[in-house]
Order: C-alpha cells, then sequence, then structure tokens
C-alpha cells in the first residue's frame, strides 16, 4: 500500500509524539510495583476506553463491528497473542533493566520471519536471515555485558517477541480476509485482550494491588494506547520500509530515556551491543521492502493504447 501523501512536519511531530508516549508507557511500567499480568490487565481496559471513546462517543473515526464467526475467531487469537505478549514484556521489565529489554526486544524479527516463512512461505529468507545476525550479535553482546541480565528475563523476552510476530502474521491475516480498519481492530483486540488478561489474573491467582499513585497508572494506560495507535498512524503515513527503520530506531531513544531515568550502568560491551541489534534491525526493515514491481510489457502497453 502506498502511503497517502503528507506533510513532513506533521509526520516528524507524530513520530516525536510516537517516541515520547511510547517512552512514558515503558519507564511507568517498569516504575509500576505491580504483578505483570494486572499491569497488563489495567492497560487493556484503559485502552479500550480510550478507542471506545474515540470511535463510538466522539465518533472521530468511523467503526466498523466484525461481521462473522470467523473474523471474530481470528480477532480472538490475535487479541490473545496481543494480551500475552505484554504479559510476557512487562515480566521482563520486572526481571531487568529497560535497556536490556530493549535491546533483546530488537530481536523479533528473526521470530517474524521464521513464522512468516512457516505460514506465508519467502523466496529471500536466507537474504533476511543474514540481516539478522548483528541484531543476534548485538543481543548477545548487551546480555553478557550486563549484569542485570537473568534467565527468567531472557526467557519473558523470547516469549513476548514470540507473541509479536504471531500479532503480526495474524494481522496481515485479518487484513486479507476481512475490511478490518487499524482503529476499529485497535479496539476489538483490546476489549477481548481485556477480557482474556482478567480471566488469566483469575485463573493465575494473580495478586490484584493498585499502585499508590492511580494517575501514574491512568498516565501509563493512556501512554500505552496513544504509543501503539500513533504506530498505525505513522505508518499511514509513511512506507513500511521507513515504519520499520523509525521502529527500531524508537527503541535506543526509549533506552536512553531509561538510562536517564532508571541510571543503570551501561558498559562499552551494553553500548555496542545495543547499537548492532538497532542497527540490524534497521537494516532488516530496509531488506525487507516489497520489490519493485516488473515493468509493464510494451505488448500490453500497446493494447491498453489502441483500447
Amino acid at each position: 500500500m502506498t502511503p497517502a501523501p503528507h506533510n513532513w512536519s506533521e509526520t516528524a511531530a507524530m513520530i516525536a509524539l510516537w517516541y515520547a508516549t511510547s517512552i512514558v508507557a515503558t519507564n511507568t511500567s517498569k516504575s509500576l510495583e505491580m504483578d505483570a499480568a494486572v499491569l497488563t490487565l489495567s492497560q487493556l481496559l484503559i485502552a479500550s476506553g480510550c478507542s471506545f471513546l474515540l470511535l463510538r462517543i466522539l465518533k472521530l473515526k468511523p467503526y466498523r463491528p466484525m461481521n462473522s464467526r470467523e473474523e471474530l475467531q481470528t480477532t480472538s487469537l490475535l487479541a490473545f497473542a496481543f494480551m500475552l505478549g505484554f504479559v510476557t514484556l512487562n515480566a521482563a521489565l520486572r526481571h531487568m533493566h529497560v535497556s536490556l529489554v530493549m535491546t533483546l526486544r530488537a530481536t523479533e524479527p528473526l521470530f517474524t520471519l521464521a513464522l512468516s516463512t512457516i505460514v506465508f512461505g519467502t523466496d529471500d529468507g536466507l537474504r533476511r536471515l543474514v540481516s539478522l545476525i548483528p541484531v543476534v550479535c548485538g543481543a548477545s553482546m548487551s546480555a553478557l555485558g550486563s549484569a542485570d541480565a537473568t534467565l527468567a528475563g531472557a526467557v519473558a523476552c523470547a516469549a513476548s517477541n514470540a507473541c509479536f510476530a504471531a500479532r503480526g502474521v495474524l494481522t496481515k491475516v485479518i487484513r486479507a480476509r476481512h475490511a478490518a480498519d487499524n482503529y476499529s481492530l485497535f479496539l476489538h483486540i483490546n476489549v477481548i485482550g481485556a477480557l482474556m488478561a482478567g480471566a488469566y489474573v483469575v485463573v493465575a491467582g494473580a495478586a490484584v494491588v493498585l499502585p499508590e499513585s492511580m494517575t501514574i497508572l491512568v498516565i501509563n494506560g493512556v501512554a500505552f494506547w496513544a504509543y501503539l495507535q500513533l504506530s498505525w498512524l505513522v505508518l499511514a503515513r509513511v512506507t513500511a520500509v521507513t515504519h520499520s527503520v523509525c521502529n527500531a530506531m524508537r527503541r535506543p531513544v526509549v533506552i536512553l530515556a531509561g538510562w536517564l531515568q532508571f541510571g543503570n550502568e551501561i558498559t562499552s560491551l551494553n553500548a555496542c551491543g545495543i547499537a548492532l541489534a538497532c542497527g540490524g534491525a534497521a537494516l532488516y526493515g530496509h531488506l525487507s521492502r516489497p520489490p519493485p514491481p516488473p515493468p509493464p510489457d510494451r505488448d500490453d502497453e500497446a493494447r491498453e493504447t489502441l483500447v
């Protein structure tokens, strides 16, 4: 899909807001001393309220309901991957510093490539795999150079990456089969995800302990909704490759903000690992761009001219 023409100053401002809300969501998630599943439930409930206000109360965007059982089933599966991805991400933030979590999150394209190859197949999987070598090396260097690294945190990051890879693949499936728009789909996965997170909290017997500052909890939920919704808005304005590179560059910005707020030590090995991982992710986004369409056949052009 070719993005519509846009004002670059407006797009730059939107990217800056995307980064800023991402920093707020990540750092407040780290600072809130809550169970990972309970925090995710709170985030999904607040995000559901924000999307409901946008679509159903203010009617700033048209709302499209789900139209079939098959769409509901696929959307529910997407919501489960979305919910579990943030439960495991919040769990990783409980165990490790923001800088290490975000560096390990940069390996998500590796999981996405593996899952996409299984589901859709690909002709250039080897080229993409080679481009991910810097990501893997960088994440490994950062983990080895950090005293904050824990097995539980690394496993949580890997599970989060697998869930978000599944989210990306399922989103492509839904768009291919149904005319789901980004705003309505986001509302659906937040509402269904909140129901699933609530069931998860009950079954797991998680301690529902609210933080001392409810203001920070609300800010966290609104920022969570805003940065994810802004990601879609930026994608609508730029190419998929540009969006992928922007997303890769978002992580070092979040890492820097986490370091400024929480003050965890970043060694030279950590810094090299972060640069490799984030740069490799940007390279992967560049190599993942779709091939240009083939030039039209001259005979076809002649026939079109005659018609």
